[in-house]
């Protein structure tokens, strides 16, 4: 659904009821809307994870309950747990058994596709979504939740070397740590205490709000450094 968004008004020097008037069809979403709209994510999530905590003890992967039974039910029925690396999962990508390899079946996409032209055809990532959504995007579809975070994790130089900071404070500190459905920076799990690096170039502000919020209903404590880092830690 489309909505105007207060924050877009600074941008053309408008308030919501000038908007309101040069768009009457299209609703407009408040500064308070937002907030609404915010504790309502949070409350939900909150519900999900406890959920998910009190059946299986972890969100997706991160539960090492549901991460067993996911592949001891790929290996029993394909030999491999991951599916993907046996022939079966392979010949979907090939042969008959490819939908786009059956004449009927390309015939009938090309067909269905005449005379619509993509307005995405031609567009980068950064076209489309602009230049901050375009680089997170890209990082999104390189990791699959908290579980693939810490398994094939992307350290910056600045998180590093807040990392070494920490680790002369609190030895026990590890890096990419999967809590909930998040994965922290730097974290010193028996005190439940998290270390954050952003560069301000990424900084989601409300993003992080949130995620902070519901990692502290959990009992932790977040510490941000945002484009400086901190000579020592306390």
């Amino acid at each position: 659904m489309q909505f105007l968004h207060w924050q877009h008004l600074k941008l053309h020097n408008k308030n919501i009821k000038d908007v309101r008037k040069e768009f009457p069809d299209i609703p407009t979403m408040t500064k308070k809307d937002t907030e609404k709209r915010s504790k309502r994510r949070v409350k939900c999530e909150k519900q999900i994870i406890d959920t998910c905590n009190q059946l299986y003890g972890g969100m997706g992967y991160s539960s090492d309950k549901l991460l067993k039974k996911s592949e001891t039910t790929t290996r029993n029925k394909y030999g491999n747990k991951n599916v993907m690396k046996t022939d079966h999962g392979k010949s979907y990508f090939k042969g008959d058994k490819n939908p786009l390899k059956d004449p009927e079946s390309a015939k009938k996409v090309s067909e269905s596709m005449k005379g619509r032209k993509s307005p995405l055809k031609g567009k980068t990532y950064v076209e489309i979504l602009g230049e901050r959504k375009a680089l997170e995007r890209k990082l999104e579809l390189k990791k699959s939740g908290a579980y693939g975070c810490s398994i094939t994790p992307r350290i910056s130089a600045p998180q590093l070397q807040l990392f070494e900071l920490v680790k002369k404070k609190y030895p026990t500190a590890v890096l990419e740590y999967p809590v909930l459905d998040y994965c922290l920076d730097i974290a010193v799990p028996e005190l439940k205490l998290c270390f954050e690096y952003d560069g301000s170039y990424w900084h989601d502000i409300e993003k992080d709000a949130i995620r902070d919020h519901i990692l502290e209903s959990y009992g932790w404590t977040i510490k941000r450094f945002i484009d400086k880092l901190p000579e020592y830690i306390n």
